[in-house]
């Protein structure tokens, strides 16, 4: 299992101190910080993290340490939480209120000799946790999957469903997933992933990965394929693959469409429900992600 940390403090030298030390004590684990309040927002929604490190007073900001563990319990629920500041006091009120959730592992005073110690113990018996129970990461995509089916509010149902989309391609072990790009004709992509990963199967494959997708009680039509496709062909060749995933099923007219492009250089995967259920619960979501990609080629 890929484990990723997140480092949020304003104080830019801080961040980058800690991930040095992250990068030279425990290079198995995959490190992020942010340290401007639009950069911090933006990580929070779109990179896997299941440990977040936040600092609580942020003086040039809206908002503070409280806030933005409180985003995070919103969009990544079963992350876990170490608190750090040199204001503890301060933040009593808040911090009480925010205890509650379980998910504050640790509360770290930056005036102690053994801050950084202090902050690798606290990392380190978190994913000791994950390790003795590998069914949190399941635990956590049959949640944002079920809270995406039953969001009622349209705009909601596709936030929801991409953040689900979003988690589940980051426990693949995509680390770089963005949101809502444009591209050249200014057609919106609601994923766009950075094909960094270390396997050879994806290493063939173009430097990014378009997703599309679709929270909808309709199957996916033809027309839907092909405007997706036609955002492929629109990418001045940084991606030829793309993976329309849906909360419902694929439409015979659509498997005909994809046929007829099967020649061409773009190629689009189709995930359904079926292959959702499959994904959340299998320990190896990449491999089985290559069989369904190995199938579909085969098939057309």
């Amino acid at each position: 299992m890929t484990h990723s940390v997140l480092i949020i403090d304003d104080e830019k030298d801080i961040p980058k101190e800690l991930k040095k030390v992250f990068n030279l004590e425990r290079p198995n684990i995959n490190v992020y910080i942010a340290s401007e309040e639009e950069e911090i927002m933006r990580k929070i929604e779109n990179l896997y993290y299941n440990i977040a490190i936040v600092d609580l007073r942020m003086d040039e900001f809206k908002i503070d340490g409280i806030d933005i563990i409180e985003k995070i319990l919103d969009v990544n629920p079963f992350a876990k939480i170490i608190v750090m500041s040199g204001y503890l006091p301060s933040f009593k009120e808040g911090l009480n209120i925010i205890k509650k959730s379980g998910k504050i592992i640790d509360i770290i005073d930056k005036l102690d000799e053994n801050f950084i110690d202090k902050i690798f113990e606290a990392s380190d018996n978190i994913i000791s946790e994950y390790e003795k129970n590998p069914s949190l990461n399941q635990k956590l995509l049959e949640h944002l999957y079920a809270d995406a089916l039953m969001e009622e509010d349209n705009n909601l149902k596709g936030s929801k469903f991409e953040q689900f989309t979003n988690t589940l391609f980051s426990q693949m072990g995509f680390t770089h997933i963005s949101k809502h790009n444009k591209d050249k004709s200014l057609n919106e992509v609601d994923l766009i992933i950075r094909n960094e990963i270390n396997d050879l199967f994806f290493q063939k494959l173009s430097p990014y990965i378009l997703v599309e997708c679709k929270n909808t009680n309709k199957k996916v039509g033809k027309n839907d394929f092909i405007q997706f496709y036609s955002k492929l062909e629109n990418t001045n060749g940084l991606s030829n693959f793309g993976v329309l995933i849906t909360s419902n099923t694929i439409a015979r007219t659509t498997y005909i469409e994809a046929v007829r492009t099967a020649k061409q250089k773009e190629k689009i995967i189709f995930i359904d429900r079926k292959e959702i259920k499959k994904l959340i619960e299998t320990d190896n979501k990449l491999d089985l992600f290559k069989q369904i990609i190995d199938q579909q080629v085969k098939d057309n």
